[in-house]
């Protein structure tokens, strides 16, 4: 399930770059066709538009890696949780192999106190 969550964030991660490179190459291919057809004084308005759209380019890299590192703790969170609640389970186990008896005294007062609960929501 981890290296399908991983394959998901890094194929939204890598269209992303992908999208923003195809952006950045047809955006300068057309302002260059432009820039050919208008007189030379117009170099510096090209330029301009030249750097605006690296800008832009740029903030799209900055995307892609914020998500890469955000899909990286993401991850590493989940495998903590996943560790703990082993754990948790495992103790449990533990507690319930130790104290049979008062496992199931607990099961049942849990079991009472819900149904007590439950049961006075429903007649109101």
């Amino acid at each position: 399930m981890e290296n399908s969550i991983d394959s998901k964030i890094n194929t939204g991660r890598d269209g992303v770059t992908q999208i923003g490179n195809n952006l950045r190459a047809d955006a300068h291919a057309a302002i260059d066709k432009v820039a050919d057809k208008v007189p030379p004084t117009t170099d510096r308005l090209a330029n301009s538009a030249h750097n605006g759209v690296d800008k832009v380019a740029d903030g799209v890299n900055k995307v892609a890696d914020t998500m890469e590192s955000t899909s990286g703790r993401l991850v590493a969170r989940g495998k903590q949780v996943g560790e703990s609640y082993k754990a948790l389970a495992e103790s449990g186990r533990g507690r319930v192999r130790a104290h049979p008896a008062m496992s199931v005294l607990l099961a049942a007062a849990a079991g009472y106190g819900l149904s007590k609960l439950l049961s006075s929501r429903g007649a109101k």
